[in-house]
């Protein structure tokens, strides 16, 4: 008879979140109840549902949606702000944790993390936190403090071996090369190859200007594909209306991005983990923009391990220094090269999966 686990995930990097829940899911030694625990909003002060709160239930997963105040390092009136919301976050957590029951925790990271592991450790519930960056977040640092294992995507310098490297969990569908939603659209992309441009699930509005001067010359010669987050679709939906080669999605479903990724001339991004690990694995033409307020400048060393990885096919534009023309002319040298071979074989990561079944 097969043995019935419950687990909890929590955290809101949800790309390696929604991978492990595949695995999970596809585990035959293991009967796995899987339930959520991310942010009920995007943010302390927007009151905009988060994108995890309408992901996660799409993947047959009990969601639990909670306020969480965020610890702010550049701004101290900001954390004094969020007091209460932590508080509240670490309430729910607790009464969460002690309605399901779970047999273990695992995290992958930002601060609704936090509040999740601290409980499961007053609780004596065993946890896992998941790092996916080069260098290890605020919100796992202190996770470490209270897990049983703090996973690794790359080694760092830890003396602990709770510490171990597992690698990270890149998405299966970047290696499935159909959709149903894009191969109905009427792309001609032997005449103009297609571009894909994103800022991540929440998109970018300063990449979303840029991007907005350069359509008109660039749907002369490309068809664009434009992840604009959901704060800006609206307006640019209107654009889609006017450039016929431009088509615009609040959010890209993972069913769909290995079908961009395989017929992307290049790609136009911020330097996310997930989104750099991927397009070095597929070894994707890319230009560059790191987040310039990312924790520890994390992205602008996500990019610059991307374009160790393929210096041929990569270009970084500073935040500082992206501009209309700046971005234009890096996609003008970077759409005449082809792609790099790709590094590894269509097969999952089941490292951290193996990780979970021993606790």
């Amino acid at each position: 008879m097969t043995e019935t686990r419950k687990i909890i995930i929590t955290g809101t990097h949800i790309t390696p979140a929604i991978e492990l829940i595949h695995q999970l899911q596809s585990d035959r030694d293991i009967n796995w109840e899987i339930f959520y625990i991310g942010r009920r909003f995007n943010s302390s002060v927007q009151r905009e549902a988060s994108i995890e709160s309408k992901i996660i239930p799409q993947n047959n997963v009990k969601f639990y949606g909670i306020l969480c105040g965020k610890y702010d390092r550049r701004w101290l009136p900001n954390t004094i702000s969020g007091l209460p919301q932590m508080l509240s976050g670490f309430k729910s957590a607790h009464q969460i944790l002690k309605k399901v029951k779970p047999h273990l925790i695992v995290s992958f990271g930002g601060y609704v993390s936090v509040p999740v592991i601290i409980s499961a450790w007053l609780q004596n519930l065993p946890s896992i936190t998941h790092e996916q960056t080069h260098t290890l977040s605020l919100s796992t640092k202190i996770n470490a403090l209270f897990c049983r294992h703090i996973a690794l995507s790359f080694p760092v310098t830890k003396s602990s071996d709770k510490y171990l490297v597992t690698g990270n969990l890149l998405r299966r569908e970047i290696f499935n090369f159909h959709s149903q939603y894009f191969e109905k659209q009427k792309f001609d992309l032997k005449k103009f190859p297609l571009i894909y441009l994103t800022a991540g699930n929440q998109g970018s509005h300063r990449l979303n200007l840029v991007l907005k001067k350069l359509l008109p010359s660039l749907c002369k010669r490309f068809t664009i594909i434009h992840q604009s987050g959901s704060k800006d679709f609206n307006r640019y939906k209107k654009l889609s209306l006017k450039f016929p080669n431009y088509l615009v999605k609040n959010y890209i479903d993972s069913v769909d991005i290995g079908w961009i990724f395989h017929h992307s001339k290049l790609i136009v991004s911020r330097a996310g983990a997930n989104t750099t690990q991927e397009i070095a694995v597929l070894g994707l033409n890319s230009v560059i923009i790191p987040l310039l307020i990312s924790q520890q400048n994390e992205q602008f060393k996500n990019a610059l391990w991307l374009q160790e990885k393929l210096p041929k096919n990569t270009i970084i534009i500073k935040e500082s220094e992206l501009t209309a023309k700046s971005l234009g002319d890096s996609i003008n040298i970077l759409a005449s090269k082809k792609k790099a071979p790709s590094s590894v074989l269509p097969s999952p990561n089941l490292k951290l999966l193996k990780l979970i079944k021993k606790l």
